[in-house]
């Protein structure tokens, strides 16, 4: 596979001098989020609530494309010096900025569930954004405050050229790490009836074990107030093991990602909490004659 862009900034030692880095934005973003109160803030920025896919890809869009017509307009102006365009222009802009807000919010709190090379890349994309963001802040207050229109386009467009390179890295987030992707979206599960090696009778309630599918199709089951739930295991977030972690909520009906705090419902598969913003498969349940626990996939055909 060729190396890409991303690969060389941050693979081995040449991308160590981003750890200091990471951990330095880490440890402010973290520290917010232990604040008690914050957890809504977080859902809400990771997309978890309302979108049910990551907020941050759909304001980035936003960002990018009103930054293009910024930059369209200013080198129209450039050539045709109409003023009547410099109203549009600027209203452009502060709309623009106001959308990066969200997108650098939201970007630092997906980007801090993030390890490894993904971190190192999510750091260096999150910051130099920050900075192209604070280039156009100054070159919107040229605008506005009765500097040089000339420098303020020259500024915009820089930032502009700079801007598209780095949504670049952004991509490579996405589509090399899969940063945001869901975990369980290629995952083929049976559609009939399938009987688990699991009793029934030796599940204990409230404790979540796992168990397989016939084509190695991982689940997370749990007996809960004496009625049996199946869930898909691995997190939709970064794949971690659902069946390892703790089950939480004013009924404990809900289980807890150990890597990275996600939670879902296990009586709906729903994503209550992010990172995670994608909900898990959930599955039927029925004991079979011998005991043994059958599980097939909510929603689908099968007898």
């Amino acid at each position: 596979m060729p190396e890409t862009i991303g690969d060389r900034l941050v693979r081995g030692d040449k991308g160590s001098f981003l750890d200091g880095l990471g951990n330095a934005v880490g440890a402010v973003v973290g520290g917010f989020y232990r604040i008690p109160g914050t957890r809504p803030l977080k859902d809400v920025l990771h997309g978890t609530w309302a979108l049910r896919h990551p907020l941050h890809p759909a304001l980035t869009d936003a960002v990018v494309g009103g930054l293009t017509v910024v930059a369209v307009l200013d080198v129209i102006y450039l050539f045709q010096r109409d003023p009547s365009l410099l109203r549009a222009t600027d209203i452009a802009l502060v709309v623009s900025l106001i959308a990066a807000v969200g997108a650098l919010a939201s970007g630092y709190t997906d980007w801090n569930e993030t390890f490894g090379n993904e971190r190192r890349l999510g750091v260096l994309h999150g910051l130099l954004m920050s900075l192209i963001s604070v280039g156009y802040l100054v070159s919107l207050w040229l605008r506005v405050g009765g500097g040089s229109r000339d420098a303020a386009i020259a500024l915009g467009l820089i930032c502009w050229v700079l801007l598209a390179a780095t949504a670049h890295l952004g991509g490579e987030m996405a589509f090399g790490f899969g940063t945001g992707v869901d975990r369980q979206a290629w995952a083929e599960v049976p559609g009939d009836w399938e009987t688990l090696a699991l009793r029934a009778d030796a599940l204990e309630e409230r404790k979540v074990v796992r168990a397989q599918m016939s084509n190695g199709f991982a689940l997370a089951v749990a007996k809960l107030d004496g009625a049996l739930y199946a869930i898909g295991a691995v997190c939709t977030h970064a794949s971690g093991p659902l069946d390892e972690g703790e089950l939480v909520g004013d009924d404990k009906c809900d289980v807890k990602c150990p890597w990275h705090g996600s939670v879902f419902s296990f009586r709906s598969g729903t994503a209550l909490h992010g990172p995670a913003t994608m909900d898990e498969p959930t599955f039927e349940t029925r004991i079979a004659a011998d005991g043994r626990v059958e599980v097939k996939l909510r929603g689908a055909g099968g007898h």
